[in-house]
């Protein structure tokens, strides 16, 4: 295995993914969300088509109606929708720290759904990272901005989609389970248009957010699979946490954001709490 290769791989698809969040903010100036998610599946779709062919698979097939490639599809969609709303509507920083609770209801829900064993250590980081996205969100305080719950709706649909991920059948490649889940979230952006003020002109700038939206997202997923197929996922898996450093750089250089001391220590929580957590699974795995 190629571990110096495949960290600077996730770390190139953290970095990319973050230009997905401030492409969809920008895009969202001129545009709703529900355009932004129709607009940016099409070509997704496309893209993920075409490589499935270029390695041999067949896109028509049964698979596409698998009951496991469903639920990954539904979650997908819901967590599409969360963080295009999110990021349209709260700060990018308050978004990207929320966000990185995303593994650590992951870990939750292995628990709940796919029988997975956890320990008390693993269990106090889970409460111990959600109550860092508690001192973020500040429920009940003048500074709570009901925008950042969208966040919590894309942290719910991609830690189902991801336990989805987990059983999905061996034959089905990830370009496949993508491009299916392309088509429901363009029909889902296209039913949220009329309800968002119908369909906005889209002007070259606006054109040229959507294309980064596209190429950036096709760039972070074929990065991040090929980084967690090459190399160990001990070494890997922790460098996800690199796109809070990105996603802040950008708010505060594009945005000029500047985070509040809550939403650092919040930050800071969620990560050691998710960084603690899959330590301890590697020890759990690496004992047994």
């Amino acid at each position: 295995m190629n571990n110096t290769r495949a960290i600077l791989l996730m770390t190139g698809a953290m970095a990319a993914f973050a230009l997905v969040d401030m492409f969809v903010k920008l895009a969202s100036d001129g545009q709703s969300a529900g355009q932004i998610i129709a607009l940016t599946s099409v070509p997704g779709f496309v893209l993920f088509a075409v490589w499935e062919h270029l390695r041999g698979g067949r896109l028509w097939r049964r698979d596409a109606l698998h009951p496991v490639l469903l639920i990954r599809t539904a979650g997908e969609v819901i967590g599409s929708i969360g963080i295009v709303m999110a990021l349209a509507l709260a700060p990018l920083a308050s978004v990207t720290a929320l966000g990185q609770a995303q593994p650590l209801a992951v870990t939750l829900g292995a628990v709940l759904f796919l029988g997975e064993k956890v320990g008390w250590r693993r269990w106090t980081a889970v409460v111990l990272g959600f109550l860092g996205v508690l001192i973020i969100l500040r429920p009940g305080l003048g500074a709570f901005d009901p925008n950042l719950l969208w966040v919590l709706l894309y942290i719910f649909g991609l830690a189902a989609r991801d336990l989805a991920s987990r059983l999905i059948p061996a034959g089905v490649s990830t370009q496949f389970a993508v491009a299916w889940a392309m088509v429901p979230m363009a029909l889902a952006g296209a039913a949220m248009m009329p309800f968002q003020g119908g369909w906005h002109p889209v002007d070259a700038l606006g054109a040229l957010y959507l294309a980064g939206v596209t190429l950036s997202v096709a760039a972070a997923l074929w990065m991040i699979t090929t980084a967690l197929r090459m190399g160990e996922v001990s070494s890997v898996a922790p460098f996800r946490y690199t796109r809070i450093l990105f996603s802040l750089a950008i708010a505060f250089v594009v945005f000029g954001e500047r985070p509040d001391i809550y939403t650092w220590a919040g930050a800071g929580l969620i990560v050691g709490a998710g960084l603690y957590s899959y330590w301890r699974e590697m020890r759990v795995k690496a004992s047994a």
